[in-house]
């Protein structure tokens, strides 16, 4: 494993900057979609909802990948609780974008819907049509949404907090590297 960084490198940023760009995309589309209703077939929103669910998937794994193989010492002037529970949620944070990509996915392939990722690439399924088990995991999709959201929120809390109420390097080291 590579040695930990001091401040966050370029991916890391690029990484961290293009999944919170993303998911404010995700976010604002599925809220203006209208409501998902029994035998409705996929439109334009949806598509493009699981369009940028998919391009979140693939981000989130190489952001996940890119932390484990590219780790960034903790500050140091944190006290200890702090750098643990900054990790738990960066971890928790990961755990629930992949949680909340993969059920939506169950939850439109259990609908037997075709979607296509921008219009171009067919999605498949990875649960059939009907089934109860998708079913099952789809039905977690708008929990996940919320909890993701509420994570995200505790998340940008804590850097603000850090940035404007102990003006301390935590918050710096994600935007400039230090």
């Amino acid at each position: 494993m590579a040695q930990a960084l001091q401040g966050y490198g370029r991916t890391a940023r690029l990484l961290h900057w293009a999944t919170v760009l993303l998911l404010t995309v995700q976010y604002s589309i599925g809220w203006l979609m209208p409501d998902i209703r029994r035998g409705m077939k996929p439109g334009e929103a949806m598509n493009l909802h699981m369009s940028f669910g998919l391009l979140i998937l693939l981000v989130a794994l190489l952001r996940s990948l890119w932390r484990v193989t590219h780790p960034v010492a903790p500050e140091g002037s944190l006290p200890a609780w702090q750098r643990v529970s900054a990790e738990a949620v960066h971890w928790l944070l990961y755990a629930l974008v992949l949680a909340t990509t993969l059920t939506g996915w169950a939850f439109a392939s259990m609908r037997g819907w075709t979607i296509t990722a921008f219009g171009a690439l067919a999605i498949p399924r990875i649960a059939a049509e009907g089934s109860s088990l998708g079913r099952s995991i789809g039905a977690l999709h708008g929990t996940f949404i919320w909890v993701l959201l509420g994570i995200a929120g505790i998340h940008v809390s804590a850097a603000l907090i850090h940035l404007f109420i102990y003006r301390d390097r935590v918050m710096l080291r994600m935007l400039s590297g230090v």
